[in-house]
């Protein structure tokens, strides 16, 4: 059985999330868009609850905890009504023109129930793309202003391609925004959220995986400007996405997310100047 905490969330006016760029869809936002709500996965649940009193926390987006939405409540069709949803801080609510993308880190895709065929699917996924090879391969990825990709373009990405067919291109729209030094500036405040958030990671006792780190920046230059003039973050990142994470007490810290973390990090670095 699920363990939920009910929570009360001001369902008038729900509206589709036009954000999510991986996943099944289905996800609504409150009027006021600070809460997603999505169907409930129990053990991405007991992952939220668990991290409550854990130095990762942090590094999630707020959990709100759970509420049911009725038949006469889903904004359409594609929501599931009827069934009880986990309520979720809305990352892109400050946003006016997100640029997103969705990283989803390790080399281990499968869960550790996961069947012997599931298991050799997702060992083959990961060796397609580049989970396998550098622990971390791009699952979504949205430019505001520019026509969506077809996703199978992700999955043919390699370890030189995600980085110069995607990553400088998907911050060269900061530096398009406003300059050249505000991009920088948005790798910059990325890596050091990363570098924290691995020491957090090593701390932690977790198996995480199929899990994504979600990436979004600005790209409305006045937008971008008044970020950057009233000193507030210029860009977001959280760990999201935990149907396949455990909390495991004992077994020390998460080799295989680490090493996708460290790579990433590296591959970030790398794109400032003078590093």
């Amino acid at each position: 059985m699920a363990d939920t905490t009910e929570t009360t969330i001001d369902k008038a006016g729900l509206t589709r999330f036009e954000h999510q760029v991986t996943g099944h869809g289905g996800i609504v936002h409150t009027s006021d868009k600070a809460v997603l709500m999505k169907s409930l996965n129990a053990r991405e649940n007991l992952f939220y609850k668990g991290a409550a009193d854990q130095p990762l926390r942090a590094f999630l987006p707020a959990y709100h905890g759970t509420a049911r939405l009725d038949n006469d409540e889903a904004p359409d069709a594609a929501v599931a009504a009827g069934d009880t949803h986990i309520c979720l801080e809305n990352l892109a609510a400050d946003y006016t023109s997100p640029c997103i993308l969705d990283i989803k880190m390790g080399t281990q895709l499968h869960d550790l129930d996961a069947t012997p065929e599931k298991k050799a699917r997702a060992e083959a996924h990961a060796k397609r793309r580049t989970s396998a090879e550098i622990g971390y391969a791009l699952s979504g990825y949205v430019i505001a202003g520019h026509p969506a990709k077809e996703r199978s373009w992700l999955y043919d990405l390699t370890k030189q391609t995600v980085v110069t067919e995607a990553l400088v291109p998907f911050f060269d729209a900061a530096q398009a925004a406003v300059d050249a030094e505000y991009r920088d500036a948005v790798v910059g405040q990325i890596v050091d959220w990363l570098v924290e958030y691995r020491d957090a990671v090593r701390a932690a006792e977790t198996r995480m995986f199929g899990s994504s780190l979600l990436v979004i920046v600005e790209a409305d230059g006045l937008r971008a400007v008044a970020r950057r003039r009233d000193g507030q973050r210029l860009a977001t990142v959280r760990a999201i996405d935990f149907a396949h994470s455990h909390w495991t007490p004992g077994q020390g810290p998460d080799s295989q997310y680490l090493f996708g973390l460290d790579n990433l990090i590296r591959t970030l670095q790398d794109m400032l100047p003078d590093k």
